[in-house]
């Protein structure tokens, strides 16, 4: 009999093991999500022969990076809430300009062409 209890106490305990290996941890729902839903993605494709240096602007200013001359980029930016954003392009030896108003919320991609006359470059979702 405490053969049989034994053997039943180890198979239990191996079950237990076995179970609690696989658990997952559930997610928090008050954390706000990943960083990648809490962030945008800017995809630049720069057709100026100029680089160019790039900054969002939406209730304030903050610089993306730079494009070389008829290159691409891809830029992150967190972006918690959704709201207005446009790009403030400043090319190498040339003008300056700031792009269309795009709503974009967490998440989202928009697509910036840098456009050669400068003033016909455009930002879209």
């Amino acid at each position: 009999m405490t053969r049989r209890l034994r053997f039943l106490a180890m198979a239990l305990t191996a079950m237990a093991l076995v179970g609690c290996a696989g658990a997952a941890e559930a997610p928090n729902p008050f954390d706000g999500g990943s960083a990648a839903a809490r962030s945008i993605r800017i995809s630049v494709v720069n057709n100026n022969f100029n680089e160019a240096t790039l900054r969002a602007v939406s209730r304030t200013e903050r610089r993306l990076g730079i494009v070389p001359g008829n290159g691409r980029e891809t830029f992150t930016l967190a972006w918690p809430t959704v709201d207005d954003l446009r790009i403030r392009i400043d090319v190498l030896a040339g003008d300056d300009i700031l792009t269309n108003r795009v709503s974009v919320g967490p998440g989202d991609t928009v697509y910036l062409t840098v456009a050669n006359p400068l003033y016909r470059s455009f930002l879209r979702r």
